[in-house]
Formats: structure tokens, C-alpha cells, sequence
């Protein structure tokens, strides 16, 4: 036990202290914070298109109360007047129109004003044009109202017993849980590339270096591996505490920020619950140390510091079958990534998407969440066998190689 505190602690200490585990967990707040900051200046001073109106007093009246932050209308006189007011730079377009109702309106732009919203104005203009219609046909307001008023689509998820009735299911809230299942999904991908490549790198640099040999007459190879896990998984833990603590104050300082306020009032949080947030977070975690502890085994099977790319490569191959899938998920429940969602490594990407959608339920994403348990332990026993075999095998033909060396070194044990 003191041995493997020893190697968790210098795993731990070694990388808190570095700029690149730095650079990891700060580059997305930076990220973040660069892109809030670029849309705060870009919402500061980009100003509003003004568009002025010559034409029945009415149509005038109607605009102006339609104005908005990114669109303005401004009654004018005359075209005449609108022309002066545009050459002058006061507008960025000039709507003419002598009538209602009427087959067309004419709008004269800038070509150096701000871009005029011509789908806004044109619906804006139809509805007027049909109330005008309405009016002349002699419709009251109340029938003018039935002629526009659309019928309202009822949605419903259904699903099927094994009779063949169909029962109404609860309504998808596919939206917002769907796309943060696969932030989720690209935010563990470049987790596990991150410590994947630092425990690798740690490993190979060990093992070019020689040192690996005298730590081992120190300490059983297993124990050596498990203290790197826990290293990692002392690290990962911070980072995730880390971001926990940024996003608290950012939810606390929401509505003093306008754009931060708003951008959070376009989404129905109502959709996200804890069961989603702990089968995230569930997944995401179960996600990392499976890919770092299949990182761990095949940074051991390089023989130095140059062939640590190589030990990441089926890392990669799996991460991105994982990735690929949970995307193609959301676009409909397909056999083939059913399966793969209960498949461990593909699992913990697949599965929050799946349930993002609401493809399947709590039962089908616990029995899942379960298997990648299970089989986490059971790789991590294994793992710490292969690694024991491994540490200490030294091939420069690759990593299938080195791995037929390692079982030959393993069976004659």
C-alpha cells in the first residue's frame, strides 16, 4: 500500500505541477471565455439595420411597432425624403409602398448599411396585405383571425408491446439533452486523448530511460500500475471539481450577464434532470478509466519515449467508432447502435446519446451502466496482469510485435 501512495503521489505531483496538465483543463474555460467575449464586442457594435417606410400611414404605423434589436422602421414623408435620409447615411434601407393591399413593395439597401432582414420584412408586409384584403372583403376581426390561425400539431412517442398495442410514451425532449450527450461525447474524447497520451508518454519515457527496471526491483509491476490509475484518476477528479466550481459561479453571475442570460433562456432546462445528469456523469467517468487503463497497456508495450504515438493508436480507432456512433444515434434507432451501446469502450459515448433521445429508458441505460462496471474491474485485473508482463518486454517492431513477445514472456511465467 505504501508503494502504490507512492506512485499515485508522484503520478499526481508531477502532473499538477505541469503547464500542459495546466493548459488541459484550463484551454476550454479560455475557449469559452474567448468566444463570450467575441460575441459581447460583436453585439456592442454591431447596431441595428434602420429601414425607413414611405406609404399609407397605416402600413407606417404597423412597421414601427414591429421594430426590434436587430431591426428597426422609421416612418418618412415621402420616397423623396427616404432617398435624402439613405444618400446621408441616417438609414440602411428605404421601403416604398402606395397602397394596401398591393402586389408589391419596393425596398432600396445600402450596399455599405447593415444586412436588412428581407424574410422578417416580407412576412411582416403579408400580414398586413391579408388584414387589408380582409377589410376590403368585409371580415371582421374575428373571422380574419380564423383564417390565419394554423391547426396545432399534436407530437406523440409511441411504442409498441409485444401484442402490438401502442402506448403513448413520454414526449421526446430530444434538443437540449441530445446536444449536450454529445458535447459529453467530444469532451471525453479529448479527455481520454489527453491522459491516454500523458500516462503513455510516462511510460515509454520510463522504459527509454531504463528506470523502469530499478523501479521494479522496488515494487511488483502491478502495484506500479495501480498507482498510475489512481494518479489519473486523482487528476481527473480535480479537473472535474474544477469545472464544477467555474460553473457554479457562472449559474450565479447568469443574470448579470445579458448574453449569458439570454443564451440560457433559449434552452428548456426543464428537459434535463438529475437521472440524465447522473448517467452522464456516470458513463463519462466509468468513459475515462477505461481508455486510460487500455492507454496504461499499451503504453507499455512501446519501447521508448518516440513510440508513444504508436500506443495511442487503437485508443484513437476505438474512441472514434464510440464518437461517430453516438452522432449517427440521434438520427434514429438503428440495431446495429443498439448493440454497440451496450459494448464496453463504445458504451460510454453511445448510451447518454441514446438516452438523450429517449430511445431507451433508466432499466436499459442501468444494465449498461452495470456491464461497463462490471467489465471495468474485470479489464483493470487484466490489464494489471498484461502490464506486469509488458513493463519490462523490449521490441522496436511495433505494438503487435511487442504484444506476441509480451503473451510468450506471459506463458512462460
Amino acid at each position: 500500500m505504501r508503494n502504490l501512495k507512492l506512485i499515485a503521489g508522484q503520478v499526481f505531483r508531477k502532473n499538477i505541477r505541469s503547464f500542459s496538465w495546466w493548459s488541459l483543463v484550463l484551454m476550454p474555460l479560455i475557449g469559452v471565455v474567448v468566444i463570450g467575449v467575441i460575441a459581447f464586442v460583436m453585439s456592442q457594435t454591431q447596431k441595428p439595420a434602420t429601414v425607413l417606410v414611405s406609404g399609407p400611414a397605416a402600413v407606417q404605423t404597423a412597421l414601427v411597432k414591429q421594430s426590434n434589436d436587430s431591426q428597426h422602421y422609421k416612418a418618412v414623408a415621402s420616397k423623396a425624403v427616404g432617398e435624402k435620409q439613405l444618400a446621408a447615411e441616417k438609414a440602411d434601407g428605404l421601403l416604398v409602398l402606395d397602397s394596401l393591399p398591393t402586389k408589391k413593395a419596393e425596398l432600396f439597401q445600402r450596399n455599405d448599411g447593415q444586412n436588412i432582414q428581407t424574410d422578417s420584412l416580407t412576412a411582416a408586409l403579408g400580414g398586413l396585405n391579408t388584414a387589408a384584403v380582409a377589410q376590403s372583403l368585409g371580415l371582421t376581426q374575428t373571422q380574419l383571425s380564423d383564417l390565419l390561425t394554423a391547426p396545432t400539431l399534436a407530437s406523440s412517442s409511441v411504442t409498441f408491446t409485444a401484442s402490438g398495442k401502442m402506448t403513448v410514451a413520454k414526449s421526446k425532449s430530444e434538443d437540449l439533452k441530445s446536444m449536450l450527450s454529445l458535447v459529453v461525447g467530444l469532451v471525453m474524447y479529448l479527455f481520454l486523448l489527453s491522459y491516454g497520451t500523458m500516462i503513455a508518454q510516462e511510460i515509454a519515457t520510463e522504459k527509454g530511460s531504463r528506470i523502469e527496471e530499478s523501479i521494479l526491483t522496488a515494487m511488483h509491476p502491478s502495484t506500479q500500475f495501480y498507482g498510475k490509475i489512481t494518479g489519473v484518476a486523482g487528476l481527473l477528479g480535480v479537473q472535474l471539481v474544477v469545472y464544477a466550481v467555474m460553473g457554479g459561479v457562472a449559474w450565479a453571475v447568469r443574470d448579470k450577464i445579458p448574453q449569458v442570460r439570454d443564451l440560457l433562456k433559449s434552452f428548456d432546462w426543464s428537459q434535463i434532470g438529475w437521472p440524465f445528469v447522473l448517467v452522464v456523469m456516470g458513463f463519462f467517468i466509468i468513459g475515462i478509466l477505461s481508455y486510460t487503463i487500455l492507454a496504461t497497456v499499451c503504453g507499455s508495450l512501446v519501447a521508448n519515449q518516440e513510440q508513444a504515438g504508436q500506443a495511442l493508436q487503437p485508443v484513437v480507432m476505438v474512441s472514434m467508432i464510440g464518437y461517430f456512433a453516438a452522432i449517427m444515434a440521434g438520427s434514429g434507432n438503428s440495431p446495429i447502435i443498439a448493440v454497440l451501446s451496450y459494448v464496453p469502450f463504445l458504451s460510454p459515448m453511445i448510451m447518454p446519446a441514446r438516452f438523450g433521445v429517449d430511445q431507451v429508458g433508466l432499466a436499459n441505460v442501468s444494465v449498461a451502466l452495470l456491464l461497463n462496471l462490471a467489465f471495468l474491474v474485470a479489464f483493470t485485473w487484466l490489464a494489471a496482469k498484461a502490464y506486469a508482463a509488458n513493463v519490462l518486454v523490449y521490441n522496436d517492431s511495433g505494438l503487435w510485435k511487442a504484444m506476441k513477445k509480451s503473451i510468450t514472456v506471459a506463458k512462460a511465467r
